[in-house]
């Protein structure tokens, strides 16, 4: 018989995850500024970016946005001295532009995904090398079916150990 703490630690991802229905999604065409005003309102960094057949398209995060609307020599650290920019005022200039545009123009597609059927551990190692917060999890053929964050993981592992 396997014992109850290593049937807990080689548990499947599906059993722990968001499920899509219990989260915040966007579209490519969704205009970025909805997407901002949907994480602000629900305190989130980032959102799933599907199509209306419901197949992963990527994510939209904050990160991204500022990115875009920052020079390519800042964010690539170029420019070692921000000082030396060309100011304030152009970034949220780009930064409002940005809003107009649709949230396919500045999401994220190359993102890495996990099957439900994953074990924790798997996700584990995939954050320790993604540096990502999030892992989003995908059918085989490509819909989105839920999220699981590296504190989810985390939490389970700890109470794991002290049970």
């Amino acid at each position: 018989m396997i014992p109850e703490r290593l049937r807990r630690d080689n548990m499947e991802v599906q059993q722990i995850m968001t499920k899509l229905d219990e989260m915040k999604v966007v579209y490519p065409d969704t205009q970025v500024k909805e997407a901002v005003r949907i994480m602000l309102s629900a305190n989130l960094t980032e959102l799933p970016v599907i199509d209306k057949d419901g197949i992963f398209q990527g994510e939209l995060n904050m990160r991204s946005i500022i990115c875009e609307a920052l020079p390519p020599y800042i964010v690539d650290g170029s420019l070692k001295n921000v000082n030396f920019s060309p100011g304030l005022f152009k970034f949220e200039d780009k930064l409002k532009d940005l809003m107009l545009a649709e949230v396919r123009l500045v999401m994220k597609q190359n993102i890495r995904t996990i099957t439900p059927s994953i074990s924790t551990f798997g996700a584990v190692t995939l954050f320790s090398i993604s540096g990502d917060e999030t892992v989003y999890i995908v059918e085989k053929d490509g819909r989105l079916v839920g999220a699981v964050s590296i504190s989810v993981i985390f939490k389970r592992l700890v109470v794991s150990l002290n049970s």
